[in-house]
Parts: C-alpha cells; structure tokens; sequence
C-alpha cells in the first residue's frame, strides 16, 4: 500500500474501471431512484442539486423532467464523466468543503454519505441548501455481512472465498471511512437536521453473477486490487472471485439501499 493518507473515497472517477462503475451502479439503482423521487415532489420548473453525480445519468433524467422552467447542477470532484445537457450544469465541488451553489426544491445525494467521515456535517449542509417544501433525497447501502452474502456458488470453497472477499472488500471501506450502519441512522440524522415528513425506503434484490450488482463488484475490486492483497487476499484468490462474479450460477444477497427523503418545512 501507499505510504501517504488513501484517498477518502475508495474509488476514483480517473481509474480505467471507472465507467463500468458508473454503468453498473446506473443499471442497479436509476430505476429505483428515478421512482423514489418522482413520488417525493413534482420536478417541471424545479431547479435541482445532484451532489457527486457520478457518471451523471440521474442528473441527465431530472434535466429530462424539470422542463424548459428548471435547472439542474450536477457536482462532482472529478466530474469529467458527467454528459453535456441544455438544462444541466455541471461543476467541479468538493461538498465536504465548498459553499453550497445557491438552494433548491431537490437535493440528491447517493452513495455518497456512508463514505464520508463527516457525513452528518454534510447532511446538514444539504438540509441547509433547501427552499422552503424542498426535498433532501440520501441513498446508501446498508450491506449484508459476509455470512449472509453468499445465496449459491459453483461449490463450498467457492462461497468461502466469496465470504473471505467480501469481509475484505469491507474491510478496505473502513479504512476509508466508510460507515456501513450509516444509511439506517440517516432517518434520525434528517430529523435532527430539522427536516419533516422524514421517511426510509428500502429496496433490494439479489445479485446473479454477470449482472449489475456483481459487475458493480468487479469494478469496485479492480481500483481497490492492491488493498484487497494488502487485507490478506491473494493475487489467485482474486482472479477466481472476478471468474465468480461473472458466474450466472453465482447468485448472491445483494446489499439493500435505504433511500431517505425530508422536507424543509
């Protein structure tokens, strides 16, 4: 491992995985999230912030729904993965210690709070950044723990070796900041923030080997390989979990997100 402090977010916009990232985590969560904040407030004309936009396809369909009356600022620190749309722009915005870009109906944050050491300063920051009856849209994962992960693998070594990299994989997140019980105490955080109409909703299913959730997985283990060898997984053991994640006779208990909304009164 590096000698220097790791970079706080465990994954990199500039890694060559980071696309196939993007797409997976796209194709696990757009439909739910695209759902969730339909059903939270009516977007025409609404101007909108969607912090650490990622890849930038949930900024691309608000821009599609707040209409020729709405603006969208998708924010990123790296954000050159983020496409181009009349009704979007798109800023360079480290949230953790920049001045928030004016206020808003919607403010949506996923996958972003768990990593965040300072997390619950931040979500005050997002609560701050609402209009009166704007909405606060948080998702993160809540994970399933290693003897809970595995559904079915080709054999009992191979859901071993599963178990094993999915405790390290964890593990490298910690070392990062990650916070796995964050997204379950997200509703009490929203709360004292000051929020109403405060509410978790969660959504999970299982993920078969070759889909969006194990391919989510893959992308995560290639920018964090040299971690995962540091933990205690060695180079072959990794070469087999990548064969198994493309494995559709590997099925495993996908890690459910809690999508959390308030509204400023």
């Amino acid at each position: 491992m590096p000698t220097s402090a790791p970079r706080v977010y465990a994954y990199d916009n500039d890694s060559a995985a980071a696309v196939s990232h993007h797409d997976a985590l796209s194709g696990l969560l757009d439909e739910f999230s695209t759902s969730r904040a339909g059903n939270l407030l009516n977007l025409a004309g609404a101007r909108c912030l969607d912090v650490a936009a990622g890849g930038g396809r949930f900024s691309l369909w608000l821009a599609e729904q707040v209409g020729d009356a709405g603006q969208v600022i998708a924010t990123d620190i790296k954000p050159s993965h983020i496409p181009a749309h009349p009704r979007l722009q798109v800023l360079q915005h480290d949230i953790v210690n920049d001045p928030v870009p004016g206020t808003f109906d919607f403010v949506h944050a996923r996958l972003l709070l768990n990593h965040l050491p300072a997390r619950e300063a931040v979500l005050r920051t997002l609560a701050g950044a609402l209009k009166p009856g704007g909405v606060l849209l948080t998702t993160d994962f809540a994970p399933e723990t290693p003897a809970n992960f595995v559904a079915h693998a080709p054999s009992t070594g191979d859901a071993d070796l599963l178990r094993r990299y999915h405790e390290a994989h964890m593990a490298v997140l910690t070392s990062h900041g990650n916070d796995r019980g964050w997204s379950r105490r997200a509703v009490g955080a929203m709360i004292d923030a000051g929020l109403i109409d405060v509410e978790s909703v969660v959504y999970g299913r299982s993920w078969r080997g070759g889909g969006y959730g194990c391919q989510l997985l893959t992308a995560g283990m290639a920018q964090t390989r040299d971690e995962l060898v540091a933990v205690g997984l060695a180079e072959d053991e990794l070469d087999r979990v990548g064969e198994l994640l493309s494995d559709p006779s590997v099925v495993l208990h996908g890690h459910p997100v809690y999508a959390t909304s308030g509204r400023r009164a």
